[in-house]
């Protein structure tokens, strides 16, 4: 795999960074010899537009200038105390800052605050009111408003949709005694904003039909969901370590509280509603989970050592249905959800010899959904709580065989069992081996192969689309990895990773699938002054699934029924091939000119998705006489049913430059040039029944170009 981070649409980093250049030995010594230290560095970019894509992560919703602060202090005393202070992107809503004391092998306390802001990447326009809150409210248009299904001019204004979290960190630890340690944390993150999302509408007002020319209220209403959460999470232990055992007890709890448990949508007079039963809409509930558990290690010998985990956690969901809405007869007012889950590992490494080292484990989860049954929609369905009970083992052996090589074999196991599933239990068995090579001064690397067997109990009802989770199936996984210096000056790492699914038995559904990544790192020192650094990297993914179906492919096909598979007579035959391609490749060079550090950094990014289908039918029977004879049928439309194809292109051109002005200042300028391609067929140009507009810009170009003054002091 590639050693470089992955280049990520939506992690690019845009807001510009403080240099960070190369030190020499010397400046590590004194580093450490001296390390208090104060760096502020004041960053002035310029953004000379601002796009959806760009802005999603980035928290940049302004032309023109951004301007930012970043700190970072250290202070140590003599007696081993540390105090540490470090803030970036301060004055956007993506800011990070956090602070710590730390008297050394006593006690230490920390406290962080982070914001991380999600922009949608689309562009909206709606009439609709009371977006970001419980009750929206649809506009008023008479049918003379519509023509062919579609409003002639409506009145429309722009909204933002996006979503804020901003979490704060609370850590502290404390020795009690030698080797006695007593940690807590805890962490409260507030998202709040809203979420795009929609509603079935039908025409009528206050669910009486209207007379009358039909209008697009019909089809789906623009009713963005508001978000107002808060998510607590608490977490508290107690260590003990001597050389001969470790112990650590500890408790963890997650706490979610919605601030809206519903959202009503309003409909506009004389046009439409919305289906009774769908408005209002329920929203995320309140819920809770909490864990207390005990792990320990212990040194049987200096070559023997066992490790033991247990844990319980329960969870529940009882938040009440809601509020305001009659309640049949014999229902309970909330779900009542409660799910016990018991959990155990244990695990054991020795090395038998020197050449010779074991490991064997084994993990026990008992997962029980304690949920009331109930039929909430009459007499059915009802919920469908889920118990399981899951055992997973592992044996390895590692054998050094000498002159840098070592051989691996290992054995998985897993069994599942659930009385919900439409297969009670499925046992998967793994099979693994590897070869590597270290300690050598040029080639090093490993070479893993793997193969899975997953098969199972007999189907409980006859299914013809088997859940891809439970069907049988053998994938063969094979991976390499390769760092080769190939001189002084050169370097190269090459990754290789790949799987291999068969699934067998299903009537129609998955078939076969893989999904393979292979990467290149090359890093290259011109000179004492001049590096380089490259890097390829290719994603394919590949999964296809075979159906068959009684669809009508020529007149008075016998027993021909829409829409049902036929045990006897031919069935319509065909299959789907789903692909997904992604490249990256990177270039980069850093060097030095007249004393000026300069570098540049090229990044370029492509995603493809592709549906391709074979063999589907070119008529579909729509009508058949008492004998289920087929007795009409309809051609199908070129191109029915194939999904447009999407795509996503990424690149970017980095260019910087540093000045040491004095030994405590430096000035640095960049520039950033960024354009994206996207085609996304699911949004482009989409109107929702009320006018509402999402659109999608398919060529989006950002430039930057920013000056950061950076002072140490």
């Amino acid at each position: 795999m590639s050693k470089f981070p992955k280049f990520s649409r939506t992690a690019l980093v845009v807001a510009l960074s403080a240099a960070f250049p190369a030190v020499s030995q010397a400046d590590d010594v004194d580093a450490y010899i001296n390390p208090n230290a104060t760096e502020v560095t004041v960053k002035l970019p310029y953004y000379d537009k601002i796009n959806p894509l760009y802005r999603q992560y980035t928290g940049i919703n302004h032309r023109g200038v951004n301007g930012t602060l970043d700190v970072d202090v250290v202070r140590r005393s003599d007696d081993g105390a540390w105090l540490k202070f470090n803030a970036r992107d301060v004055g956007l809503s993506t800011v990070e800052a956090g602070v710590s004391y730390t008297q050394q092998g006593d006690w230490s306390v920390g406290l962080e605050y982070n914001q991380l802001p999600r922009y949608a990447p689309y562009t909206v326009q709606t009439a609709v009111t009371g977006v970001g809150t419980a009750r929206i409210q649809q506009p008023s248009y008479a049918n003379t408003a519509f023509a062919g299904g579609s409003l002639i001019s409506p009145a429309l204004y722009d909204v933002t949709l996006k979503t804020e979290r901003d979490t704060t960190s609370l850590t502290a630890s404390k020795y009690l005694l030698e080797g006695l340690k007593l940690s807590f944390s805890f962490k409260n993150e507030d998202k709040t904003g809203t979420r795009m999302d929609g509603v079935r509408g039908v025409a009528g007002s206050n669910g009486t039909p209207v007379t009358g020319t039909a209008n697009r209220y019909s089809g789906f209403l623009f009713a963005p969901e508001p978000i107002n959460q808060k998510h607590q999470q608490f977490e508290a232990t107690v260590d003990y370590t001597t050389t001969q055992y470790q112990i650590s007890a500890g408790y963890y709890g997650s706490f979610l509280n919605t601030k809206y448990n519903s959202l009503t949508i309003v409909p506009g007079t004389n046009t439409a509603t919305v289906v009774a039963d769908l408005s209002p809409i329920a929203l995320a509930p309140d819920n809770s989970a909490q864990q207390f558990y005990v792990s320990g290690a212990y040194n049987f010998s200096a070559d023997t050592r066992g490790n033991l985990k247990l844990a319980y956690t329960d969870g529940k969901q009882t938040d009440t249905f809601l509020s305001g809405q009659a309640t049949a007869t014999g229902l309970p007012v909330n779900l009542g959800g409660k799910v016990h889950t018991t959990e155990a590992f244990a695990s054991l490494t020795s090395r038998i010899s020197k050449s010779l080292k074991l490991l064997g484990s084994w993990r026990y989860e008992d997962k029980q959904d304690k949920t009331p049954v109930f039929a909430y929609g009459g007499a059915s369905p009802t919920n469908n709580p889920e118990s399981h009970v899951l055992n997973k083992g592992k044996l390895e052996a590692d054998y050094n065989i000498g002159w840098g090589y070592s051989l691996l074999g290992g054995l998985d196991y897993m069994n599942k069992r659930s009385d919900e599933w439409e297969r009670h239990k499925i046992t998967e068995t793994t099979g693994r081996l590897a070869l590597r090579k270290s300690l050598s001064e040029t080639v090093n690397g490993q070479l893993i192969y793997a193969r899975s067997d997953r098969s199972g109990s007999d189907w409980e009802s006859a299914v013809p689309l088997y859940p891809a989770y439970l069907a049988d199936r053998t994938r063969d996984k094979i991976r390499a990895l390769f760092d080769w210096a190939v001189t002084g000056e050169l370097s190269l790492q090459f990754g290789y990773e790949g799987y291999f699914d068969d699934y067998k038995q299903s009537t129609y559904g998955l078939d076969k699938g893989n999904g393979q990544v292979f990467s290149l790192d090359a890093n290259y020192l011109i000179n004492d002054n001049w590096k380089l650094n490259a890097w390829v990297s290719r994603q394919q993914g590949e999964t296809k699934q075979f159906a068959q179906g009684a669809v009508c492919s020529s007149n008075n096909n016998a027993n021909c029924t829409s829409n049902t598979p036929r045990t006897g007579g031919p069935l319509v035959q065909w299959n789907a091939k789903l692909t997904q391609d992604s490249d990256q490749f990177g270039l980069g060079v850093t060097g030095k000119i007249a004393g000026v550090d300069v570098g540049s950094q090229y990044l370029y990014s492509r995603d493809r998705n592709k549906q391709a289908y074979n063999g589907l039918p070119s008529m579909v029977c729509t009508a058949f006489n008492s004998a289920g004879v087929c007795t009409t049928q309809y051609p199908i439309a070129p191109g029915m049913g194939v999904l447009p194809n999407t795509m996503y292109d990424l690149q970017t051109l980095k260019l910087f430059g540093t000045v040491n002005v004095s030994k405590m200042t430096k000035v640095r300028l960049d520039y950033i040039y960024d354009h994206r391609k996207m085609d996304d067929y699911t949004w482009a140009n989409w109107v929702f029944a009320d006018g509402t507009r999402v659109n999608v810009k398919p060529n989006q170009t950002t430039q930057v170009v920013g000056l950061s003054l950076i002072q140490s002091f």
